[in-house]
């Protein structure tokens, strides 16, 4: 796996196993690791070229991220972001249809009636810290551009919509396109992870700057290559079309 890649799940593993007693700290640790589980399935999938898997997991990796900046910034939020998993919780047991399984529930579901609806009342449908897309990536300190240039076409692809196949008013399978989105979801979930740890030691005092700061400039330096390569794909198909 690329080593960029593999020096930032190694310490983000580290900042999620630091121990502590706190249990705002805690929790944020927990989406860490949940971040670092699907950074690493981005960085497995691209690996092999699969860029339309790389990208459906980047829609999830931005909300794990964005999710977990918006934790880590606001302590006074962490009842919400309980009792949001616990509303959730709830309401999958309340879609089991297995009759055995029911049947072993019907106490518990009983018991929790009046907390399942409370809890819905509150939250609905909405996200645990009760902000959209859009401001959610504010508050996180995503660049402004990141919602239109990146989250748009990964959310595209992982709603399986038209986007994936139709080009020109023409539908088709694309399999060099879609190998080639490999590059920017990886370099993509790159970035927001550096982010997320950037972040993270900012609020924690984790002392990692050093580390960080590493990570930052070769993070930066892939980037512009990326950019680079590019252009000059661009150019060729330019000057060939000329």
């Amino acid at each position: 796996m690329d080593d960029i890649i593999v020096r930032i799940l190694a310490l983000s593993k580290r900042l999620a196993e630091v121990p502590t007693d706190d249990a705002h700290h805690g929790a944020v640790q927990a989406q860490l690791a949940f971040a670092n589980q699907i950074f690493e399935g981005i960085g497995s999938v691209c690996e092999k070229g699969n860029g339309l898997s790389g990208e459906t997991l980047l829609r999830t990796l931005f909300e794990a991220v964005s999710g977990a900046i918006i934790l880590a910034k606001h302590p006074e939020k962490l009842g919400d972001f309980i009792e949001h998993g616990r509303m959730t919780e709830l309401r999958m047991m309340r879609v089991i249809e297995s009759p055995p399984l029911k049947e072993r529930l019907e106490a518990t579901l009983k018991a929790t009636e009046a907390e399942f609806q409370r809890l819905w009342a509150k939250f609905n449908e909405n996200r645990w810290h009760g902000l959209g897309t859009k401001a959610s990536f504010a508050d996180a300190e995503f660049e402004p551009s990141v919602y239109d240039r990146y989250y748009r076409r990964a959310s595209a692809i992982a709603h399986g919509q038209p986007y994936v196949t139709v080009r020109h008013g023409q539908v088709r399978a694309r399999p060099t396109a879609w190998k080639n989105l490999s590059f920017g979801a990886r370099n993509m979930a790159m970035l927001m992870m550096v982010t997320l740890l950037v972040i993270l030691n900012r609020e924690f005092k984790l002392g990692v700057d050093d580390d960080l700061a590493h990570l930052r400039r070769d993070v930066d330096a892939r980037l512009q290559q990326h950019m680079g390569e590019i252009l000059n794909v661009a150019d060729a198909n330019k000057n060939a079309t000329a």
